[in-house]
């Protein structure tokens, strides 16, 4: 199959998406009978981390720190947490 055309990042994409496919079409028990060098395997263990759930005192927390003016990041870099998250909890007090 010729990549028809798409970009070198789009083609591989495609691989990767039509190898998971014919994988999930065969059943996780089963192998396929001829796999290609190189082709994906399935990802047991992902490398992006799950999101964090915050407890309420730890929501509590960072909401009081914003009110006393404490910077997102500094909020951010004591809980582990992504800016987004904080902004998230924030902004309903914003106004």
């Amino acid at each position: 199959m010729d990549a028809g055309g798409l970009k070198p990042n789009t083609w591989q994409r495609f691989e990767r998406l039509s190898s998971a496919w014919n994988q999930a079409k065969l059943g996780i028990d089963e192998e396929p009978e001829a796999a290609a060098d190189g082709e994906p395997g399935v990802v047991a263990n992902p490398r992006r981390r799950a999101r964090t759930p915050l407890t309420e005192s730890q929501v509590d927390a960072i909401r009081t720190a914003r009110l006393n003016d404490e910077s997102v990041v500094s909020i951010c870099r004591r809980f582990g947490i992504h800016r987004m998250t904080v902004w998230t909890y924030t902004k309903d007090m914003l106004g």
